[in-house]
């Protein structure tokens, strides 16, 4: 008996550690910081911070974090800070009189005021430096301040809610930012690396880097070999002609009706999931790779196993540039006595301009206790002004506003519009105001933008990803490789596919990727994006005299040119981008990703590897070393140049233009004869 109780002991014991074990598996946190330094200044002030709150997270806290500083002069029995989320106030305290140095306080948000997806954290305060009186003495000195820190957070604990095993739930998780943070999501095509998993597993990367919320983190791209690279990622999908597929995720596959269809099927390997994407015909295989990069569809899909055929509709619908864009989908509220903003971000393809007929239309309302001499709503374009309009009282529950965007602003790419409320008081400038007095304005959900926009044709990183993308969709896009791609040239195409998913929206459009040796006629009349070195991309190699940045006879080093003089030492240590006329089709272009070795050429990549390198890659041609120092230049010659054509030319290029001419000529030709006629006449007489 004693035996006995001494097992059952045990066994309890295995069981209370096994259970524990599986919970710490499953809690973990997340954390959202600020992670810029915000000035808020005036009597009021606020600033809000986004966090997200993903679908299969089963929520246990939210700590919200306020790291700060606050004028010393603050008077304690007025000021005030108060933390809200989503529009609901729950926590409020008072800075201490004469704090100096750097402050911190951390409260919990309140459970039953969060919703999954995106909440907004805010931190209003109320800084007073003059206590209130009966006399008004205004305030509004550079006296009044509140500096919160970058490093001011919300921190979510939480437990993953358990896997549901559908395709949709592990759409969800591949790209949830706790997983794409940890690096644990990978696409992975098969070792032998054909030219339809290429693309297949291009097309994916580029549709799941778009739901990535994180500009400094990647989804991953590999061979299923790279154990390295793919043993740590719980979330992996994995793309291959069924030939090519490994034999351990061949199990449960009904091989008969794999010969008329492509099959995706998740499966469990020990404590990964596993998204398979085959087909034993690599025109299926495609099909089955849009189909996974409509987000739309894939969402849907709550089962384990979706069988694709040929004629599946998987495309989304071509995006439209030119559109009416709303503002605010729930309108959006902003208070305080004075100056008071509201963002909004407008996204534009990188090479198209704003064009005439371009507006805002602003729907808006405010409160009634303004001085409607002095309060008006003004909108700016990247902190440009371009119109104002005075608030009245007879319109305070109902106004609107509509002002066109000057085309002389130049605007190229995306932007911000700001709406601006000045918000005057008509006897209460100063001293201190309960909430209910504070004035207010309302953004509606009906104010719209309406974008036109014209393209801008030259092929520079200044446009870029223009013309390989545009409209946000693949424009006769072909990928060209060398034969055997190794690791480098893997991660070379992860960086580059991973800022094209930020451009990219939906599956529409076209893209294909071919080896070496594959590369035909028919791809000459594309958009080429060619990956490697003189020796290993047929390309690089024809286009070596067009290059800006050519290669020496062997392909070892890069030579100099008429910008820069290079060491062959130092020539062959770097990688280079360039952006040449297509040598065989000079209406397209080709995105030369190059450089002496495989692991220069990902050196290369890493200038269109994300928005921040991109930034700093203007013109044409581009390199950069080990120690991220980057030379970039413009080699196709400026405005001058790019715009002087004939007139000939001109006349072709504009139809109404050509039409005038002709018309003009024919008179001209009518006046000559009948003027001759009538000398003629005359003569005789």
């Amino acid at each position: 008996m004693k035996k006995i109780g001494i097992l059952l002991v045990v066994c309890v014991g295995i069981f209370f550690c096994l259970t524990s074990y599986e919970l710490h598996a499953k809690a973990a946190t997340y954390q959202t910081v600020l992670g810029v330094d915000k000035e808020a200044r005036g009597k009021y002030t606020t600033t809000k911070q986004n966090f997200t709150i993903e679908d299969y997270w089963k929520t246990k806290t939210v700590k919200a974090k306020l790291v700060y500083r606050v004028t010393q002069l603050s008077e304690q029995e007025v000021s005030t800070i108060t933390f809200s989320v989503n529009d609901v106030p729950f926590y409020s305290f008072r800075p201490a009189k004469g704090e100096t140095g750097v402050q911190e306080i951390t409260v919990d948000v309140p459970a039953d005021k969060l919703k999954k997806g995106s909440n907004v954290f805010a931190v209003e305060g109320f800084i007073y430096t003059t206590l209130p009186d009966n006399q008004c003495t205004i305030d509004d000195t550079p006296a009044n301040w509140l500096h919160i820190d970058k490093a001011s957070s919300v921190l979510v604990d939480y437990d993953e809610l358990p896997f549901k095993n559908t395709i949709a739930d592990f759409n969800d998780r591949f790209t949830g930012i706790d997983t794409v943070k940890n690096e644990q999501s990978g696409v992975f095509m098969s070792d032998k690396t054909s030219d339809a998993e290429m693309t297949s597993s291009l097309q994916m990367v580029t549709a799941f880097a778009h739901e990535n919320k994180l500009d400094d983190k990647q989804i991953a791209l590999g061979a299923y070999g790279d154990t390295a690279k793919r043993n740590d990622k719980r979330y992996q999908l994995v793309v291959a002609n069924f030939k090519n597929l490994p034999a351990a995720l061949k199990n449960g596959i009904d091989t008969e009706k794999l010969n008329q269809q492509a099959v995706i099927k998740l499966q469990n390997v020990a404590d990964k999931r596993v998204l398979i994407v085959t087909s034993k015909d690599d025109a299926l295989l495609k099909v089955a790779a849009k189909l996974i990069s409509n987000q739309s569809l894939t969402s849907q899909l709550a089962l384990d196993e979706k069988w694709v055929k040929a004629d599946e509709k998987v495309e989304t619908p071509k995006t439209k540039v030119d559109k009416e864009i709303k503002l605010t989908t729930e309108g959006d509220k902003v208070k305080g006595i004075g100056h008071v903003e509201q963002d909004y971000f407008i996204k534009v393809p990188s090479n198209r301009s704003i064009s005439d007929g371009t507006k805002v239309n602003l729907k808006y309302r405010y409160s009634s206790n303004l001085d409607f001499e002095h309060s008006l709503v003004t909108v700016l374009i990247n902190g440009k002004p371009i119109g104002s309009q005075k608030l009245t009282a007879k319109k305070a529950n109902d106004d609107s506003f509509t002002i066109n965007v000057p085309k002389d602003m130049n605007i190229v790419g995306n932007f911000n519009v700001t709406v601006a409320f000045d918000l005057i008081l008509t006897d209460n400038y100063c001293g201190f105001m309960n909430d209910s007095e504070i004035p207010w304005g309302f953004v509606t959900n009906e104010s719209t933008f309406d974008l036109h926009t014209e393209e801008q044709k030259n092929f520079l990183f200044n446009n870029y990803p223009y013309p390989m993308i545009q409209d946000e969709t693949f424009n006769e896009a072909v990928v060209v490789l060398p034969d055997k791609p190794d690791a480098s040239i893997l991660t070379s195409l992860e960086n580059v596919f991973n800022l094209f998913g930020q451009f990219v929206d939906g599956n529409y459009g076209s893209l294909k990727a071919v080896s070496s040796s594959h590369f035909k006629a028919a791809n000459e009349s594309q958009n080429i994006i060619a990956f490697g070195g003189l020796n290993d991309n047929t390309v690089i190699k024809q286009a070596n005299d067009k290059l800006y940045f050519k290669y020496n006879q062997a392909g070892t080093y890069f030579l100099s040119n008429e910008k820069m003089k290079i060491d062959p030492t130092y020539g062959k240590r770097i990688g280079s981008v360039q952006l040449i006329p297509s040598i065989f089709n000079k209406e397209k272009a080709i995105l030369a990703v190059t450089g002496p070795t495989s692991q220069t050429t990902a050196l290369g990549s890493t200038l269109l590897g994300s928005r921040e390198m991109l930034s700093k890659t203007y013109g044409d041609g581009a390199i950069i070393d080990a120690d991220d120092t980057i030379h970039a230049y413009r080699f196709k010659k400026v405005a001058s140049a790019d715009n002087e054509t004939s007139f000939a030319t001109k006349l072709a290029d504009n139809k109404g233009t050509l039409a005038f001419a002709a018309v003009t000529v024919m008179i001209l030709i009518l006046l000559a004869t009948a003027t001759v006629l009538l000398l003629r006449k005359y003569r005789k007489k």
